[in-house]
């Protein structure tokens, strides 16, 4: 106990400050630095630079090189009156029927993967309750974060080389699935998504196994 006590701390400063405050200050710096290496370029090079556009503040060019971004930037206003409409629905249903604890976050779920399902298609409906599958199945295993990681970067190394999947190629009877791809295809934001995936699984592994967490409040 002494030993772990002396180890977890430096000068008095516990190792998880010094840690937080290292990764602060790498974050910062590696941000400043990229600002100021994308201000010289665009400096330099705002008449060859590709995907250069006008942007909103006078005089400023914007980088709309990037599908990701130009999509997301494009679809802002809507996404913010529909999140907007998402909360009023969500909020006024609560105060209507007095939803409380688990019900609001039922309630939450339906909403949430009704409107995912409509705005990416049946993949989606499909490829969370297969990850968390997964991760429920090999969370007591010592290689799960492995596992996890291994996992979501073939889904991602997949989804660049196939473009997504047909749901024709696990046979003929799920062919139909095709034709409900949604609004916007979710292997093109899902780089967006596997991060967060990573971050839940590698979280829920290392509270299973740790014993300073009451695990009744951390299962799927």
């Amino acid at each position: 106990g002494e030993r772990f006590e002396v180890g977890a701390e430096m000068g008095g400063v516990p190792w998880k400050r010094v840690e937080l405050a290292a990764l602060v200050v790498y974050a910062l710096g590696f941000y400043l630095d990229m600002i100021r290496r994308s201000l010289r370029l665009s400096h330099d090079y705002s008449g060859r630079l590709y995907g250069l556009r006008a942007g909103s503040l006078s005089g400023h060019l914007n980088d709309l090189s990037d599908a990701q971004w130009r999509n997301f930037r494009g679809n802002l206003p809507v996404l913010t009156a529909v999140m907007g409409a998402f909360l009023m629905l969500v909020n006024g249903l609560r105060y209507c029927y007095g939803l409380k604890g688990r019900g609001t976050a039922l309630l939450w779920l339906v909403l949430s993967l009704s409107y995912l399902c409509y705005l990416h298609g049946a993949w989606y409906a499909t490829r969370q309750p297969i990850f968390f599958y997964i991760l429920q199945l090999f969370a007591h295993y010592k290689y799960c974060t492995s596992l996890i990681w291994s996992f979501n970067l073939s889904v991602l190394v997949l989804n660049r080389v196939y473009e997504g999947y047909s749901f024709s190629l696990f046979g003929q009877n799920l062919a139909f699935l095709d034709n409900y791809r949604g609004t916007f295809r979710w292997h093109i934001c899902f780089n967006f998504v596997v991060l967060r995936m990573i971050s839940f699984g590698c979280d829920y592994c290392w509270t299973v196994h740790s014993s300073h967490f009451d695990h009744k409040f951390f299962s799927i």
